[in-house]
């Protein structure tokens, strides 16, 4: 093994992390840009969502809370959503759960794809008023109300109308028009 001097030691640390650091770019940049975008369009979904549902307006809520099971990009964006918009002329709130039995006093629950939980085990908790909005493929046939798809490279949902009534909501026929139904 040949033993450079310590500043050029250095200097090759430095050039090695700088090349693995290129090369993870290159490689992964194009997916990551990709994965940033999406979660975008799906906190912007999510609140235009909001505009399109009729919840129960006897609640005497002060905010309007949406809740986000587990960790997704998309809580960070509808974190920004919320400091600067309302809905239903409410304030809205970002809740995040680590687990199903945290889950509770939400308007809309966000289900990512990546949790470690069943979907049973999350819907069981969210109960009338609550919009269930996942992005696992065949979470809006198992009970889910709105469940995001990709198809031929765009962002769209699936509406579940048996979950949105049987929560007690109403979607507007603006939101359904956009939807693929899922009876």
């Amino acid at each position: 093994m040949v033993k450079h001097p310590p500043f050029l030691r250095e200097r090759l640390f430095i050039l090695r992390n700088l090349l693995i650091t290129i090369l993870f770019f290159f490689l992964t940049g194009k997916a990551g840009a990709q994965d940033a975008r999406e979660a975008n369009l799906k906190a912007v979904f999510i609140y235009n969502f909001t505009k399109y549902i009729d919840w129960d307006t006897s609640r005497a809520d002060n905010d309007f809370v949406i809740g986000v099971i587990g960790y997704s990009p998309v809580t960070g964006i509808l974190n920004q959503i919320a400091r600067t918009n309302m809905a239903k002329n409410k304030r809205i709130v970002i809740r995040t759960f680590s687990k199903p039995e945290e889950i509770g006093g939400c308007n809309v629950l966000f289900i990512p794809g990546n949790i470690p939980y069943s979907l049973p085990s999350i819907l069981e908790r969210t109960g009338r008023g609550v919009l269930t909005i996942s992005e696992e493929d065949g979470y809006a046939r198992q009970g889910s109300a709105l469940n995001f798809v990709v198809i031929n490279d765009k962002l769209k949902f699936e509406a579940n109308l048996k979950a949105i009534y049987s929560a007690g909501l109403r979607a507007g026929s603006q939101l359904l028009k956009l939807a693929i139904i899922i009876y």
